[in-house]
């Protein structure tokens, strides 16, 4: 499973620094990036990430408190924290400490200090693995600009989806879609919309006479997802949980 990170500055050449130093030295880590708290808290709260970078000057009390707050859920819920500056000064560390976020690092330093706050934080054995659920004759239902496309669910998540696709030449599989999925469950079709989705991981399943792709494999991620669509999930999962416990012995 991917370790999946945040790094929060408004500088988005530091950015670009702290991110070329995690992928040199986690090869599985999956790095976003934004300028401020509140693209932050928007990424967490709409998709399980297990660590937030941060520097001191981005952040305030309200982040700290936030922060604070997600140390504070079950391990399979939380996300850690790790602070940077150009500075080391006290009576902030301990401060940070006051919330919880024992991690602190000055820039410049070695990819490898990184990397060991991160194997730290983010051991792989006790990494989240979320459930994932498959349903027969599953949709989804891609939307890029005027476009629409249609693929076959092989497996979902509240975190993100795997399906396959005919590789269509239109999709620009590099940006973003709007995905909704559709599926039947006790004679009922249930919907889920409003599902903004990157693509992470891709793989040509079958080729054409010339080689090139004729379907593939996506891996997604859900990078937002509407309160709503929040809501149609449970129902979901809800129901394909009932639906497996007719089962269990």
């Amino acid at each position: 499973m991917a370790r999946n990170i945040i790094i929060m500055d408004s500088s988005a050449s530091m950015r670009r620094i702290i991110r070329t130093m995690i992928q040199a030295t986690i090869s599985d880590a999956v790095v976003s990036e934004v300028k401020d708290s509140k693209a932050a808290q928007g990424l967490i709260e709409g998709a399980h990430y297990h660590l937030v970078i941060f520097s001191k000057e981005s952040s305030g009390k309200k982040w700290l408190e936030f922060a604070q707050q997600r140390l504070a859920l079950p391990e399979k819920q939380r996300t850690n924290f790790a602070m940077f500056s150009s500075t080391q000064k006290q009576p902030y560390c301990a401060e940070l400490i006051d919330y919880g976020i024992e991690e602190y690092f000055t820039i410049p330093c070695a990819a490898n200090d990184i990397g060991q706050i991160i194997t730290r934080l983010c051991p792989y054995d006790t990494m989240r693995h979320t459930k994932r659920y498959s349903v027969p004759d599953t949709i989804v239902n891609l939307a890029q600009g005027s476009n629409i496309f249609l693929g076959e669910v092989i497996n979902f998540s509240e975190g993100g989806m795997l399906f396959e696709i005919d590789a269509y030449s239109q999709i620009q599989w590099f940006l973003p879609v709007m995905a909704s999925l559709e599926m039947k469950l006790d004679g009922a079709t249930l919907k889920v919309s409003g599902l903004y989705t990157v693509a992470r991981h891709l793989m040509v399943v079958e080729m054409n006479p010339d080689y090139s792709p004729k379907r593939i494999r996506l891996a997604c991620r859900f990078i937002s997802v509407p309160e709503e669509s929040k809501n149609q999930l449970a129902q979901v999962f809800t129901v394909i949980e009932k639906k497996e416990a007719l089962f269990v012995p």
